[in-house]
This record gives C-alpha cells, structure tokens and sequence, in this order.
C-alpha cells in the first residue's frame, strides 16, 4: 500500500456506561482544539442504536500525517479524554482501491 496517497480514517469510540456525554465531548473537543497538520475534513457520528458509541470519519493527506497526528495526540493529553471509554478507541485506515 502506497503511504503518499491520501486516507479515509475511521475512528470509534464507545462510552462507559453513563460517561456518554463526557466521551461525545471529549471527542468534539479533540478533533476541534488539537492541530492537525494534514488533515481535510472530519465528520462525527452518533450510532442511533447504541447512545454510548461515537465515530468520526476522517480524510487525511496521508498515512504519515494520520500516524504523526495520533504520535503527538499521544504524548499530548489523550489519556484523558480515554478514561471515559469501555474500551481503547479503534481506528482503521482506508485507502480507495478504484
């Protein structure tokens, strides 16, 4: 997989159980305060049949930008926003195949 092309990143977090709306808001206020260098558009998601689980689908410039964003995220605060979460978010990487 070519690493130069750009990415589609999708991102799911579930909440523990009465922390919804702590883990919503961690979410919104990581992807709207933090720089992203690379970054070209996000979108967050609310799954309408589970109300603890959350999703932001993001497009990235590429792979390299998408992997120095999540190593500074993680040296920055993002244990933080995580201790609200069952489970360590997921993230995949996607790149077209057409």
């Amino acid at each position: 997989m070519s690493t130069s092309k750009p990415v589609t990143v999708l991102i799911e977090i579930h909440a523990n159980e009465g922390q919804e709306a702590q883990a919503r808001d961690a979410l919104l206020h990581a992807i709207k305060t933090s720089e992203k260098p690379g970054l070209v558009s996000s979108r967050q998601y609310a799954d309408l049949n589970d109300p603890g689980a959350f999703f932001a689908v993001q497009e990235w410039e590429s792979t390299e930008a998408f992997r120095a964003h999540m190593k500074d995220a993680a040296e920055g605060g993002m244990n933080d926003a995580i201790r609200v979460l069952r489970t360590s978010p997921r993230t995949t990487v996607l790149q077209t195949i057409g």
